[in-house]
């Protein structure tokens, strides 16, 4: 198992610049909108990220690249893509729980 140190250098060495075809080729399979959230992008907005993260394993090849806007870049971190999901849906039921709570017995604490 990769100590802490040398597996960010890993990640670190492993990222690198895509280039402008590169950029547009995932632009246009993702068809200009978010891969996460659906949302519409701009060209200029996108970032590229990664299916499955460097950090785990995860290539730079275009099957494993879709374009995401920046907000769905950062939450996702180095998260796969059903991970992702899958905290998003319990942090939905948490929320969901605590708003009917809040409703049901009041902001008092009992």
């Amino acid at each position: 198992m990769l100590r802490r140190k040398e597996r960010w250098t890993r990640q670190v060495s492993e990222r690198r610049k895509f280039t402008d075809y590169e950029k547009k080729t995932v632009y246009a399979r993702g068809n200009g909108r978010c891969a996460i959230c659906g949302k519409p992008l701009k060209f200029d907005d996108m970032t590229i990220d990664h299916k499955i993260p460097l950090s785990r394993g995860g290539t730079n090849e275009f099957s494993n690249l879709q374009p995401a806007c920046l907000t769905c870049n950062i939450m996702k971190g180095n998260l796969e893509v059903s991970e992702f999901f899958g905290k998003l849906k319990e942090i939905y039921k948490f929320s969901k729980r605590q708003r009917f709570h809040k409703i049901i017995v009041g902001d008092k604490i009992w």
